[in-house]
């Protein structure tokens, strides 16, 4: 019985640590707006809720304890919560050209251009969820709901 307790908290205090990150295809078309705040119209993503938005971005610049030069970090010293709203037609860069692969090449890129695209109303998503250092991949599908 003993074991079996120690067991079942060993399970609980691994989940209790485990770690997951959920990526997709379309960041750049969502912006700041996150999935599970997200809708679609027939032109346009919006957020569902307002959104905490930097309106202020100042430079701050320090030394760097004694070294030559300065850094320089962006702190943001306002924000504002706004209903963000994008459009679902978007340009993104891919690779139009590949070197053929052989004993010299692996395959390379060896042209960039943009390509027009469009945000689907469902999309692919991955998550990953870390357990220390073992980590499961899950792939699903991820319908966008309709904006009121």
């Amino acid at each position: 019985m003993k074991l079996l307790i120690v067991a079942a908290s060993m399970i609980l205090s691994a989940s209790a640590f485990a770690l997951s990150s959920t990526t997709h295809d379309y960041s750049q078309v969502l912006g700041a707006i996150k999935l599970d705040n997200a809708c679609i119209t027939d032109s346009e993503v919006r957020s569902i809720n307002p959104v905490k938005v930097c309106t202020n971005l100042e430079a701050h610049t320090t030394n760097n304890g004694g070294e030559i030069g300065s850094h320089t970090d962006w702190v943001c010293t306002a924000w504002e919560n706004q209903n963000l709203a994008y459009s679902r037609a978007f340009e993104k860069t891919v690779c139009l050209k590949y070197a053929p692969v052989n004993e010299a090449s692996s395959g390379e890129c060896l042209k960039y251009g943009k390509v027009a695209d469009f945000l689907p109303a469902t999309i692919k998503v991955r998550t990953v969820t870390t357990h220390g250092e073992a980590s499961t991949e899950r792939t699903s599908w991820f319908s966008f709901p309709a904006c009121e």
